[in-house]
């Protein structure tokens, strides 16, 4: 036989690398389906990085912008997605930008967890396959790009420690350095678990090597190299908290079961709530834990291979459920999701604990085959739900193109999205009024990325007009449903206001006195100028005084209600993410 043809790959390898193949196209087939992407805070991220690129432009757009945001990009742990959508903006655009920083995501975790589990065997590159039920999941589906990227960054440092087994060079461990400040950059809690992950390696492999060669020659070889590589993104993260942005202490640390039991049925991190995704969410624990368990019953104790490897592992998985379990739900005002963030750790060190002894070719094709069916069904569950919420969302945008540039605009939510099943899942309109707002050259005064320190644009302003038009001190009231807001605070300041849901709420929210404080505001105050095709929005544009002209519009504002009738229509916890 030829050498060519001994390396060529046998049928059950082709069988795993087509289903990976197909499992990648499934995951990216909403962003070739829907016009934009389907996420929670996806477009407030949009919005941070064309406010940063428009900041100077000239005219009402770039006027506007400086009137009501100031920039600042010291570095924290939240900006790597804003200043890659940043870079994608001059090339494709606001939707295309989104569109393709989430098509990396899901190229990078499959990526990236091929490259961490092949760093352990070169033959366990098909279980990368268990990252696409990452790649459609829950923290995905909010839009919180920044952890997504922390995690892949988190990925390929534990390639990279797991590559060296006999020690460091000088290169290898400035790679190291580098790659985790730029993990840094993502997310904070990514980062500690890169750099703890790699701390423990080295701890384990230095204290396995001290038998042989001595303690300080296995320190040298193994721990120091990596601490020392830990150093600067360390001090990063010391600077950062040191700033008093960082979670505060002093929460209450105590059991939390009902977690437990998500994690083994996969409701986190695997289920966003869009549809029937619960039987392809346990599917994948319970393989990913076949694969982890035959991996340690084929290991024998004390013999050869990745001993240490295997070790650490072990120790990571054991610490990160713990955490998982006992971690308060937040830190402070503005660490939230923690628990959801933490079980995402889980589930991909099982998968490296299975790549520690891999099972033959033909039981790799079927887990590969089983992995990709189960994150493909939850996906293709989720597109009818989805394109529901394309159809809201189109409504919504519609109503750009009667905004004036340089306008200021507040969306207020009186309904869900059709796809928001309840508390703790994502709702697509929720921040959709910032991509209305940049389609429109103007102010989302609703951004919410604005009103928090560790995002790279904020509201400006003494006080910010978002302030003086939220009725809750805490910020949160435009964020209800229905909103508790003060539309006479920011009258003259505040150019359109968008009705969203109103005509489907129920009874309670439209006699609720908020809405009839709004609505009343509104019909004295500003004129309908447009409706959506269905009713879901109202356009609703600040009437000027006589004699005056509407920013960024004529003194005359037209009223009209939905297309074709010629009539006028009169009728809300963010994390670093």
């Amino acid at each position: 036989m030829s050498d060519r043809a001994s390396r060529r790959p046998g049928a059950p390898a082709a069988v795993a690398a087509t289903a990976l193949g197909v499992g990648v196209v499934v995951a990216l087939l909403p962003l070739l389906l829907f016009p934009t992407v389907l996420s929670q805070d996806g477009p407030a991220h949009v919005a941070g990085a064309w406010v940063l690129l428009h900041h100077g432009d000239d005219g009402a757009t770039g006027a506007v912008l400086r009137e009501h945001y100031r920039t600042d990009l010291t570095p924290v742990p939240n900006m790597l997605a804003t200043l890659l959508l940043a870079a994608l903006l001059p090339l494709a655009g606001p939707d295309g930008a989104e569109k393709l920083l989430v098509a990396g995501l899901v190229l990078g975790l499959v990526g990236a967890l091929a490259a961490a589990v092949r760093a352990l065997d070169r033959r366990a590159w098909w279980l990368a396959a268990a990252g696409l039920p990452l790649a459609g999941s829950h923290l995905v589906a909010y839009g919180f790009y920044n952890f997504v990227l922390g995690v892949i960054g988190a990925l390929l440092v534990l390639a990279v420690v797991l590559r060296r087994p006999g020690g460091w060079r000088v290169a290898a461990a400035a790679g190291l350095a580098g790659l985790l400040v730029l993990t840094w950059s993502a997310h904070l809690l990514p980062w500690v678990f890169a750099a703890g992950s790699a701390l423990v390696l080295a701890a384990v492999r230095a204290a396995g090597a001290a038998r042989a060669t001595g303690t300080a020659t296995a320190v040298r070889r193994h721990a120091l190299p990596v601490l020392l590589a830990v150093a600067p993104s360390g001090a990063l993260t010391a600077a950062y908290l040191g700033t008093g942005e960082g979670p505060p202490g002093g929460a209450e640390v105590a059991p939390q079961h009902e977690r437990v039991r998500e994690l083994l049925t996969g409701l986190r991190p695997f289920v966003t709530g869009w549809a029937d995704e619960g039987l392809a969410a346990q599917a994948t624990v319970v393989l990913l834990a076949v694969l982890a368990a035959a991996a340690l019953r084929r290991a024998r104790p004390g013999g050869p291979g990745l001993r240490a490897e295997r070790v650490a592992v072990a120790l990571l998985l054991a610490g990160v459920t713990a955490v998982h379990w006992l971690t308060p739900d937040r830190l402070g005002e503005d660490f939230g999701f923690l628990p959801d963030r933490l079980a995402w750790f889980p589930p991909l060190l099982l998968v490296l604990l299975a790549a520690t002894r891999v099972p033959g070719p033909r039981a790799a094709a079927a887990a590969t085959v089983l992995l990709v069916t189960a994150a493909s069904a939850a996906a293709l569950a989720r597109l009818p739900a989805q394109a529901a919420a394309a159809e809201e969302v189109g409504e919504l945008l519609a109503l750009a193109e009667e905004v004036p540039p340089g306008s200021t605009v507040a969306v207020l939510q009186y309904g869900r999205s059709v796809v928001w099943p309840g508390t703790g899942s994502p709702d697509p309109l929720r921040h959709e009024s910032s991509r209305l707002a940049v389609r429109a050259g103007g102010v989302d005064v609703g951004h919410y990325e604005a009103v928090y320190d560790y995002f790279q644009v904020r509201f400006a302003g003494t006080p910010p007009l978002r302030q003086r038009l939220d009725a809750d001190p805490g910020l949160r009231g435009l964020e209800r449903v229905p909103p508790a807001v003060d539309l006479p605070a920011v009258r003259g300041d505040l150019d359109a206001v968008v009705v969203l849901g109103l005509t489907r709420a129920g009874d309670d929210v439209r006699q609720a006195a908020d809405t009839r404080a709004v609505t009343e505001e509104l019909g004295t105050h500003y004129a309908a100028v447009a409706t959506s095709p269905s009713g879901l929005a109202v356009l609703w544009r600040a009437a000027p005084a006589s004699g005056e002209t509407a920013r960024g519009g004529s003194a005359a504002v037209p009223q009209r209600g939905p297309a074709g009738t010629g009539r006028s229509d009169r009728g809300g916890t963010p994390t670093p993410g």
